[in-house]
C-alpha cells in the first residue's frame, strides 16, 4: 500500500525498505496523510505532486545520498518550509553533524521506537505550524 488518504498534514516517508514504510505508516496513519517513496526519483516525484508538510528521509537510498536532496530541498524557496527529519542506521556524530548541516530540523537512529517517534512527528508537526 503506497498511500494512506487521510486529513491533515502530509507526511511522506523516503526508505527503500518496504519493511520500515509499512511500520512508519501504521503508526502516523491515524494522525496524518503518509505516502511513500523507496528512491530519491521517486521523493523528488511525490513532493512535487503533494507538497508534503514533513518528510521522513533514510539518508542511504538505492540512487544516492539524501542529504543531497535536503539541500535541494533548503535551496528551493518554495519548498524551505518543509520540516525534515533523517530516520537512518547512520548513527555516528559524524553522520548527525553532515544531516543537520545540510539542512536537516531532526535525525532519528534506527531501529525506532514507534510510540515516542509518533511524538516526535507530532512534536515536528507543531514546529511547522508555529514557523
Amino acid at each position: 500500500m503506497a498511500e494512506a488518504p487521510r486529513g491533515g498534514l502530509t507526511v511522506l516517508v523516503a526508505d527503500p525498505d518496504p519493511a520500515q514504510q509499512q511500520q512508519i505508516m501504521e503508526c502516523l496513519r491515524p494522525r496524518y496523510r503518509v505516502i511513500t517513496a523507496q528512491s530519491l526519483a521517486d521523493t523528488v516525484d511525490k513532493i512535487s505532486q503533494y507538497r508534503p508538510a514533513i518528510l521522513l528521509l533514510e539518508t542511504d537510498m538505492p540512487d544516492g545520498d539524501g542529504r543531497l536532496l535536503i539541500k535541494q530541498i533548503r535551496d528551493t524557496p518554495a519548498l524551505r518550509g518543509m520540516i525534515i527529519c533523517c530516520v537512518t542506521r547512520r548513527s555516528s556524530i559524524k553522520d548527525k553533524v553532515a544531516g543537520f548541516q545540510a539542512g536537516a530540523d531532526d535525525y532519528v537512529v534506527k531501529p525506532i521506537n514507534l510510540q515516542t517517534f509518533m511524538w516526535r512527528v507530532v512534536l515536528l508537526s507543531r514546529i511547522r505550524q508555529v514557523s
